[in-house]
């Protein structure tokens, strides 16, 4: 587990001077505290940070070098698998020096180059650098729990794990105004744009090829065109595939030289990945849950009977509302992009509690996208009720529109099945945008190209058309943000729901076995009951709720945050009519719920452009 960056030149002199890639590597010493190193070459330039999670000795340093001295990498993640790989090797001749899986992935990248990527059960971002074909090659794992960004400045084409390693080394930072809708709508720009302007993202089940200045990006892995695939999943018994292959993926991520840990909130998905875990590696598992003075978002009462029964060693951390403003910046800069969920600053918190008894935590993250948790998935079961309850929006409209029903309201006014499953993790909408004087075009390129994939993999399902999207771009912003907090606290974070066994598994099973039943998730209580408190079986879907409304209202520092929103950046210059927005804040503020996301919204991209823009060469208009 690292942190990735560099640089490639096409004129062969070198892209970055050493004080600056050091910079550039430095940015990133939070993803790995344990070790650094760099190398200059003609034409290239490499770096990383290492978090040691496998072979603790400088043998595992990178960049490292092939035997050959034809290749060269630098790798963040970790490939589960690479002890199968590594045997497969070994039977055909090859020897290793150490006892990490970056040497396999190299040794298997020079053997057989992008093919190699099909062989990996991980996740990981790397880039290797030919020194024959003077080529450079990124990639990315299957659902993209690990990150990868590029731009090109000043003919030097620049990579790295996060956004901030590249502005360290000269890449300006400005903010885009192309992504003022998406942010507002779905607070996360999805596919290879970003929120700044000439920084790509690098997508999921990708892999790019640099050579002489020309980039080529490929796809490797489509997951529709994997569960197009005949007998993905034995057609017997779904729930003990089910159970076997999610033992299977926790039994992988155990692998570490370093204590392994859990994230457990007393939920379903977190309590699942709990007791496999606690089934393997026996008593005494370390396992972490925030929780709350307020009641009605506690739900650390749940975590601890689940800790209990598993023999768990339990650690809990009480995340109040103080400091928020400040935690909220420093949550913010390491997310490089405005906080998309509610708990980004918790999960933070956990992690940083975390750090001094685990190097490694496991986490339910992935659940709800696979096998359709979401709450919101629920009216798309049926499509001809919905274009009948499109004709009593306007009565349900009279409900508070902060409410459950109020949404549904707005929901409904969307009309087509098409938006109903492209605005489906959407808590404000086009209208409210229209509302503040925007003019939404609804363009959403990335979007709508997945949501095209969807409806010809499922047609007329429009739930596993709303599951497909969000595993290309809800659950991106999701990993984005696990990533990011967790490896703020220097901390590894695995994600057993999304081994792709699983998750091309379950795009092949048919719906029934996915939705049936009037609980949520029933393949999942099928498979893993037996192993959970029946409190945590019957408990309603919860999510990691945090009462932000509240906070913003009677919080100080943040009342006066959402006071001042018209005139701090980048909203000051943002493409709304003022006083319109004047209007929903000091409604929001006397109370009134109805545009809370909205409002929770803009204080994120405030805290954002604050912590993350804010001094940035380059900025015009900063107040």
């Amino acid at each position: 587990m690292c942190g990735l960056s560099g640089a490639v030149n096409p004129t062969g002199a070198p892209p970055l001077d050493e004080p600056t890639l050091v910079a550039m590597r430095d940015a990133l010493l939070h993803r790995g505290p344990d070790d650094a190193d760099h190398w200059i070459g003609p034409g290239v330039a490499l770096a990383s940070r290492r978090l040691a999670i496998l072979d603790l000795s400088r043998r595992g340093r990178m960049p490292m070098m092939s035997p050959t001295g034809r290749f060269r990498i630098v790798y963040n993640g970790e490939v589960y698998n690479f002890g199968e790989l590594r045997a497969h090797l070994e039977a055909r001749g090859h020897s290793f020096v150490s006892q990490s899986d970056t040497e396999v992935i190299l040794r298997l990248f020079e053997i057989e180059g992008p093919a190699m990527l099909e062989r990996l059960n991980g996740m990981f971002a790397l880039a290797i650098w030919d020194s024959v074909e003077r080529s450079l090659f990124l990639a990315r794992d299957r659902l993209g729990v690990k990150p990868l960004y590029h731009a090109t400045h000043r003919g030097r084409f620049l990579f790295a794990s996060e956004q901030k390693a590249l502005f360290a080394a000269g890449v300006p930072a400005r903010f885009n105004p192309a992504a003022w809708e998406e942010l507002l709508c779905f607070r996360y720009v999805a596919g290879e744009d970003t929120v700044y302007e000439g920084v790509k993202r690098l997508l999921p089940g990708h892999y790019l090829v640099w050579k002489d200045g020309a980039v080529k990006v490929r796809r490797w892995w489509s997951l529709a065109e994997r569960a197009r695939r005949a007998g993905a999943v034995p057609s017997g018994d779904p729930a003990s595939w089910y159970r076997e292959t999610f033992d299977s993926s926790v039994g992988l991520r155990r692998i570490s030289d370093v204590p392994v840990g859990v994230l457990l909130s007393g939920g379903l998905d977190s309590s699942s990945v709990a007791a496999s875990l606690a089934l393997k590696a026996g008593r005494g598992v370390a396992s972490f849950t925030v929780r709350f003075t307020e009641a009605g978002y506690d739900e650390g009462p749940l975590a601890g009977e689940v800790a209990r029964l598993l023999g768990l060693e339990p650690h809990e951390l009480t995340v109040g509302p103080d400091h928020l403003l400040d935690r909220l910046r420093r949550a913010s800069y390491l997310n490089d992009e405005p906080l998309a969920h509610g708990n980004d600053l918790h999960i933070l918190a956990i992690a940083e509690y975390a750090k001094p008894r685990v190097t490694v935590l496991l986490s339910g993250e992935g659940g709800d996208e696979t096998l359709a948790g979401y709450v919101r998935y629920r009216p798309l079961r049926y499509p001809g009720w919905l274009r009948l309850a499109r004709f009593t929006a306007p009565a349900l409209a009279a409900f508070r529109l902060g409410s459950r029903i109020g949404k549904l309201a707005k929901f409904l006014r969307l009309g087509t099945p098409a938006s109903l499953v492209l605005y489906n993790a959407c808590d404000v909408f086009p209208a409210d945008l229209e509302r503040l004087g925007m003019r939404p075009e609804g363009e959403l390129r990335h979007r709508r190209g997945v949501l095209q994939e969807a409806s010809e993999l499922y047609p007329a399902d429009l739930v596993r058309q709303a599951m497909y999207s969000d595993q290309h771009t809800f659950l991106c912003s999701v990993l984005d943000r696990n990533d990011r907090m967790t490896m703020g606290a220097s901390i590894e974070c695995r994600v057993p729901f999304l081994d792709y066994r699983l998750v091309e598994g379950l795009a092949a099973l048919p719906s029934h076995v996915l939705l049936g039943g009037r609980q949520g998730k029933p393949l999942l209580r099928r498979a893993m009951g037996d192993r959970l408190p029946a409190s945590v079986l019957r408990h309603p879907k919860w999510g990691f709720g945090v009462p932000w409304s509240r906070y913003l209202r009677e919080i100080p520092e943040l009342r006066g945050l959402v006071r001042d929103l018209v005139r701090l950046e980048p909203l000051r210059n943002g493409p709304f009519d003022h006083a319109r927005l004047g209007s929903v804040v000091d409604s929001f503020l006397a109370g009134d719920d109805s545009d809370q996301s909205l409002v929770r919204g803009l204080v994120m991209l405030a805290v954002w452009y604050d912590a993350c823009l804010r001094g940035q060469p380059g900025l015009p208009g900063r107040g």
